[in-house]
């Protein structure tokens, strides 16, 4: 009966070891490891970079979409600006030389 108490032991104790093994192996190179850990917490970081400037740019956007329905001089200030339109009377001069 001695016998079969330490081979139980022995049994136990290698069966504990393997676990231990295989549970510092997950939180070593596993899937929630601290390697893994440490990519998604960087990943996190350069997301709420994007999304921060994402919000910015829209406030700006939202502040031209107000210009661009109040403000008329706004208005014509962007279409000579980026459709090259004038008025009549009015001459376009080519700021750039050929």
């Amino acid at each position: 009966m001695n016998t079969a108490k330490k081979v139980f032991r022995y049994l136990a104790l290698i069966l504990l070891t393997v676990f231990s093994m295989c549970l510092l192996r997950d939180i070593l190179f596993g899937q929630f490891s601290f390697q893994e850990n440490r990519k998604l917490e960087t990943l996190i970081n350069e997301k709420e970079y994007e999304l921060a400037n994402i919000a910015e740019e829209n406030e700006t956007l939202k502040d031209e979409i107000i210009l661009l329905k109040n403000n008329d001089e706004y208005v014509e200030h962007i279409a000579r600006e980026n459709l090259g339109l004038i008025k009549e009377n009015e001459e376009y001069i080519d700021e750039e030389p050929e």
